[in-house]
């Protein structure tokens, strides 16, 4: 699930978070197979059962059906777009995306897809080691704010700011590796009209109860909306122009929830 700005924004990201993300919808219908298991004989890993059950998603939010290998379509269409977009600055782009994103398939990968009126929801499951700290490179520091301007495509000569902050990471003894963040995307159309996007966005490694490590990656975004002039007038200097799905506390906590799943 792709979580840069240009994912967040381009019709392939709109279609992966119908699908995340990034930064996105749940299906707990049993995708992926099992994993191998450790040449120690540890029990193989059965990744659907690793997600969040049905009734532990967002208030307002229920399971759509959703198709691994439409995850895999949309990322591969979403990656290829970033190809011909300029990131300022030029080390923000989807790295770890770039990276994470080509690996999977319906055998080492299981999703959770959710909707609600105004936003989405997704879970993903894989024995693919994601690179965490190339997350955290792209979206901190000099990357806290990122501006992407695609040259082709739907959003051609569009400048599409998002703004990150990372959030208080989860802890435990199944967890190896954590990153959360919020960010806010801000779209300025050649035409002049401005789309906003808040989501919302973990990235950890769990050990799962056979000892095998594998990447849980949970998002919630609302859906991309067009903000008028006055609407922006009304909003404070440095105030995101539309509100995440969840509070980052609620957030965190859905988090430890899809954690403890994993690890049970």
């Amino acid at each position: 699930m792709l979580r840069s700005s240009v994912s967040r924004t381009s019709a392939g990201s709109r279609a992966a978070a119908t699908r995340v993300v990034v930064f996105a919808a749940v299906a707990a219908a049993l995708l992926g197979t099992a994993a191998c298991g450790d040449d120690d004989g540890a029990s193989a890993i059965s990744l659907p059962n690793l997600l969040l059950a049905g009734d532990q998603l967002p208030p307002g939010f229920a399971a759509v059906p959703m198709d691994v290998n439409d995850l895999i379509v949309a990322n591969r269409a979403t990656l290829e777009q970033a190809e011909s977009v300029a990131f300022d600055p030029k080390q923000c782009g989807p790295t770890a995306d770039a990276e994470f994103n080509p690996q999977l398939t319906d055998e080492n990968t299981a999703l959770l897809v959710g909707r609600s009126d105004d936003g989405t929801f997704s879970e993903l499951a894989s024995t693919v080691r994601r690179n965490v700290d190339a997350d955290r490179r792209a979206t901190t520091g000099p990357c806290r704010v990122v501006t992407a301007v695609p040259s082709r495509g739907s959003l051609a000569g569009a400048r599409i700011v998002t703004t990150s902050v990372e959030l208080p990471a989860v802890s435990g003894p199944a967890v190896d590796q954590a990153f959360l963040l919020r960010s806010d995307s801000v779209t300025t159309l050649p035409s002049g009209a401005v789309r906003a996007r808040a989501g919302l966005m973990a990235n950890v490694l769990v050990r799962a109860a056979n000892g095998e490590v594998v990447t849980l990656q949970v998002g919630l975004s609302t859906l991309e909306r067009e903000i008028s002039e006055a609407d922006r007038a009304a909003v404070a200097p440095g105030t995101p122009l539309v509100a995440a799905p969840v509070s980052d506390d609620e957030f965190i906590g859905l988090v430890r929830s899809a954690v403890a799943r994993a690890a049970q």
